[in-house]
């Protein structure tokens, strides 16, 4: 079958390009990148357009090239399209493509494309659970988007039902983003809050603990959203 490319793809998202979503998209992003301005609705369009085109699940090679070339498309719903397409092929994530995650990683600049490496770099996490002590110097690094895109990874949304669960061990979990309990950058404290949601739903008394210990230290975004009350939209709202 001939590849398909990128070209194509971004001639498929372009077709149902929105000017006003866009604009909208681009003030909430913050992003270098170009935007087309396509919702929800249109991602699973184009989606459902491709899907016939896609390699096949067993052509490794061909998918990987595809998703690097999404990568280093100029728009935001390619890069997007990439990783909505690895969380729902999870064969195709595991420990190898590690260092490709990785790499994405270091040339995001909006929070959107850092909580959808975080839920994919999460499948990988549940597969190999002895990577998961490598996000804890993520936790304490410069990059505010790499410590958010760490957090997301941290839970693992099932792909067909999107059930999340926390890939740490109850008593591990608090210890875990203590690096990030003081954080200032609010697409941190956002991403911590959901996280505390996430715990306080299997662990309301714990999370209530956490939260009296700690009410000196979290900011208000971290706690209405640990509570419940998410200061802004994240991750599975945000489009």
């Amino acid at each position: 079958m001939r590849q398909l490319t990128v070209d194509e793809i971004e001639r498929v998202i372009l077709s149902r390009k929105d000017e006003q979503h866009a604009k909208e998209l681009r003030e909430k992003l913050g992003t270098r990148l170009q935007i087309a301005g396509l919702n929800r609705e249109q991602h699973i369009a184009v989606l459902r357009e491709l899907e016939a085109k896609l390699p096949d699940i067993e052509e490794e090679f061909s998918w990987l090239n595809l998703l690097q070339d999404l990568w280093e498309s100029n728009w935001f719903e390619a890069r997007l399209l990439g990783l909505e397409m690895l969380f729902a092929l999870p064969d195709l994530v595991d420990s190898h493509m590690w260092g490709m995650l990785d790499h994405w990683t270091n040339d995001i600049d909006n929070w959107a494309l850092a909580d959808w490496l975080g839920h994919v770099r999460a499948i990988a996490l549940k597969k190999s659970p002895r990577l998961i002590m490598r996000m804890a110097p993520w936790l304490q690094g410069v990059e505010p988007l790499r410590r958010r895109s760490a957090l997301v990874s941290l839970v693992y949304l099932q792909p067909k039902t999107l059930k999340p669960e926390i890939l740490l061990q109850p008593l591990e979990v608090f210890a875990f983003v203590e690096p990030v309990i003081e954080d200032n950058h609010p697409t941190v404290q956002i991403a911590l809050g959901w996280f505390l949601r996430i715990v306080g739903q299997e662990h309301p008394q714990q999370l209530a603990d956490f939260l009296e210990a700690h009410k000196g230290k979290l900011s208000r975004i971290v706690v209405e959203g640990a509570l419940g009350r998410p200061a802004s939209p994240t991750i599975a709202e945000a489009f």
